[in-house]
């Protein structure tokens, strides 16, 4: 009985450790990587944090009015190693970002590349 329990405690640690990563991720199926946008505004909110960095954004359309846009980004690592830093992409900054939308048409998406008022590039996917 004491090495039924003991192949139980042992599998069930096995078993968490094995779903605990593949549940912590999530797919991009949410974005439509066959259909880009280029979009210029005014930053609202850097998220950097893991899994994925985040920056919401404001963009005035043709009519005046003002659409919010949420762009999801690659890990802060990957976003350091592609030359991001810290303070690349802050508050108030202007920015033009190309991204891949999202399907259900929402204003958001996936960042693939940012360009800074100064005209430097850096991929964000």
């Amino acid at each position: 009985m004491k090495k039924l329990a003991m192949f139980s405690l042992v599998l069930a640690s096995v078993l968490s450790g094995i779903s605990i990563p593949a549940s912590a991720h999530h797919s991009f199926a949410m974005f439509d990587q066959t259909k880009s946008l280029t979009i210029k505004g005014k930053v609202l909110k850097v998220i950097w944090r893991n899994p994925h960095t985040y920056v919401a954004m404001e963009v005035r359309q043709p009519n005046g009015g003002i659409v919010k846009y949420v762009l999801e980004g690659s890990s802060p690592n990957e976003l350091v190693r592609w030359g991001w830093k810290l303070d690349t992409v802050k508050e108030g900054d202007t920015i033009t970002a190309h991204i891949f939308v999202l399907r259900d048409g929402r204003p958001g998406g996936l960042l693939h590349r940012i360009t800074t008022a100064n005209g430097k590039s850096y991929y964000a996917q």
